[in-house]
């Protein structure tokens, strides 16, 4: 059913889904909405509208946002509503309603309800705190070398051990605890004990001054010739001998013999031992071959003199120990992890032109804008973003009413059917093709009619409305009837109701069109007449034969009349005069005139009203828009001038 009715004015509306506050149907399903509301999604319904997008929410008035269930606004926005989200989402951003997305670096643990850090490997002795960030448990340290493992400390040093444990040493083979505590560092130890002299060196004594190794022995100690007598024995005052093994290179002095002989960078110190130069270590468990020694392995590198590491081609040293690889060119937004080879940081990608350049990486399209950073774009010249993380839209500087914003050019460009208001650069009028006659243009090819004007058939043109409607009249202006010709206003207070006009006087008539009198009911024009209408009666009103007539006085009344007869009298002269009778009958005739006379009066009072009540029975007043309707039916009042026809 696309009208209503309307039991107040009793007429017919057309009917809309909702049009909403200040809007109102104005054809079977289209609405014409008023101010801050628009139909263009749907015709037989008023939206509110937003000058800016309602993001994550809905416009419930004009310029008003509403936020979604389970978002709120976000700061210093009326028209932006971010997600909320109840749990823990530190180090990471809410993207929708109780969901939770961890930033780059992180995870999210279900066990815990949190984002947590993400480290490439195992932390060992330590706990990831940060993205590949470690760190180490109480009583470890973190190593240069290796940053995702941590090395136990020892405050005593552990000198001749290594330290496995917080404060655990263990000792190397032929050292032992200091007092037999764990925490403390390691001595050497020498069995048997030393005689004369102290224990330097697993099973190796140093003698006490004045005592020497007795036969080469290295516990043993016995007094020394005054000039000495290095690895022998003084078996006199300044007599030395050596001992066995030994070779006498001078009379003081006893040399060990090694054999086969030891190599570079160490020495013979016993038969057939070799000891190792300072700062040299015998090279894979040779006894007579040593090699440089580094207190720290040479990471990436090689130990080519003591305590001094030689990096390996490629490779450049950024400590005394520790080598890292070089790429040349350097790598852009990446760390060289061999030499000339890049690794990306997250959030980065290589370069398809240059292996040693990585490129930011942006989830979403930045459109009109190049990604600078991770997730982050920069935006063309006339883009801008609504927010850090969004994508780069049209920005004009001014707001676009009726009109987007063009991008690249900050003008505002109108929608179709709009064009661009006079010496405004931003604001679009909407455009009616054929004008607006008696109207305004409210929408595209959409008039809207002034006060006192209503639709017509023709969209684009207003008539003038008058109310009443003009009775054979047309209205001119609004409530200003104009006549036709024939007809004019006879009462000021009816200036709607024209009525016909006729030169002579209508007698017993009606001027019911221009200079054509209508007789009354009961009446007939009269010969040679067009303005004067008789009686009819339809039993003829003859004479009675008693010296009176009869005469037709109104429809189907006859009147008697009587005459008194002049009689001649032979003979004498005289005369006589009306009998007693006569003067009865005429006495009695007068009377029932008198009484008659009233009752015909009021009858043909009654019978015009009736006529007058028959003519406006079948008048009709015409309204274009809603139909024809009967101004005297049962249902309506029978003053025409009480019928709304609505608005």
């Amino acid at each position: 059913m696309i009208f209503r009715f309307d039991r107040c004015s009793e007429e017919c509306r057309p009917k809309c889904t909702n049009c909403g506050t200040g809007g109102r149907c104005i054809a079977p399903g289209v609405c014409h909405c008023g101010e801050g509301y628009s139909n263009q999604r749907n015709q037989s319904i008023c939206e509110a509208q937003c000058s800016e997008p309602c993001l994550n929410g809905r416009c419930s008035a004009t310029d008003v946002c509403e936020c979604h269930t389970g978002y709120r606004w976000r700061a210093n926005s009326q028209t932006a509503c971010e997600p909320i989200c109840s749990t823990d989402c530190s180090h990471g951003h809410c993207v929708a309603p109780e969901q939770c997305e961890c930033h780059v670096g992180y995870r999210r643990s279900e066990a815990l309800n949190k984002c947590v850090p993400v480290c490439e490997e195992q932390c060992e002795h330590g706990d990831c705190v940060g993205p590949n960030e470690c760190r180490c448990h109480e009583g470890y340290e973190a190593r240069l070398d290796r940053p995702f493992s941590c090395d136990p400390v020892c405050s005593s040093g552990c000198r001749n051990g290594r330290c496995l444990q917080p404060e655990h040493c263990a000792c190397s083979v032929g050292f032992s605890h200091i007092n037999g505590s764990v925490a403390a560092g390691c001595e050497p130890s020498c069995q048997p004990g030393c005689v004369n002299g102290t224990c330097v060196a697993p099973n190796l004594c140093l003698c006490r001054e004045g005592h020497v190794p007795l036969n080469g022995s290295h516990s043993v100690c016995v007094p020394s010739c005054r000039q000495g007598c290095e690895n022998g024995f003084c078996n006199a005052p300044g007599r030395c001998e050596c001992h066995a093994g030994y070779e006498q290179l001078s009379p003081h002095r006893c040399t060990p013999v090694c054999s086969p002989a030891c190599g570079s960078n160490a020495r013979c110190t016993a038969p057939d031992l070799c000891q190792c130069d300072e700062g040299y270590t015998p090279l894979n468990g040779s006894r007579h071959e040593c090699e440089p020694h580094c207190p720290k392995p040479c990471y990436n590198g090689v130990c080519s003199s003591p305590g001094v590491c030689s990096c390996q081609a490629g490779y450049e040293a950024i400590m005394s120990f520790y080598c890292v690889p070089i790429c040349s060119p350097p790598c852009i937004h990446g760390s060289c992890v061999a030499p000339d080879r890049c690794r990306c940081f997250t959030g980065y990608r290589p370069s398809a032109a240059d292996a040693h350049v990585c490129e930011p990486i942006c989830t979403d399209n930045c459109g009109h804008g190049r990604c600078i950073a991770p997730d982050i774009c920069q935006c063309d010249a006339g883009y801008a973003k609504r927010w850090p993380s969004g994508v780069c839209e049209p920005h004009c500087t001014q707001r676009c009413v009726n009109s987007r914003c063009e991008g690249g050019t900050g003008r505002c460009r109108c929608y179709q059917g709009y064009s661009l208001r006079p010496f405004s650069s931003s604001i679009c009028d909407p455009v009616c093709a054929s004008g607006c006659r008696h109207g305004k243009c409210v929408e595209p090819n959409q008039c809207e009619c002034l006060p006192g004007y209503e639709d017509t058939k023709d969209p684009y043109v207003c008539a003038p409305s008058c109310r009443p409607a003009c009775d054979n009249g047309r209205c001119v202006l609004p409530g200003q009837c104009e006549c036709q010709p024939g007809y004019a206003v006879t009462n000021a207070s009816e200036p709607h109701l024209c009525r016909a006009q006729c030169q002579q006087r209508c007698i017993n008539a009606e001027c019911l069109r221009p200079d054509e009198c209508s007789c009354l009911a009961g009446y007939a024009l009269l010969a040679g007449s067009s303005s004067e209408c008789a009686p009819v009666c339809t039993e003829p009103c003859d004479d009675d034969g008693d010296g009176g007539g009869g005469v037709c006085v109104a429809p189907d009344v006859c009147e008697r009349r009587f005459y008194r007869a002049r009689s001649t009298v032979s003979g004498g002269g005289g005369g006589s005069g009306p009998s007693c009778w006569s003067m009865l009958g005429g006495a009695l005739l007068l009377c029932v005139l008198l009484v008659a006379l009233p009752l015909l009066l009021l009858r043909h009072v009654q019978q015009r009203r009736r006529l007058q009540d028959d003519k406006q029975r079948v008048h009709l007043i015409e309204n274009p828009s809603y139909g024809v309707c009967l101004a005297a039916s049962e249902e309506q009042p029978h003053d025409s001038q009480q019928i709304d026809l609505g608005d």
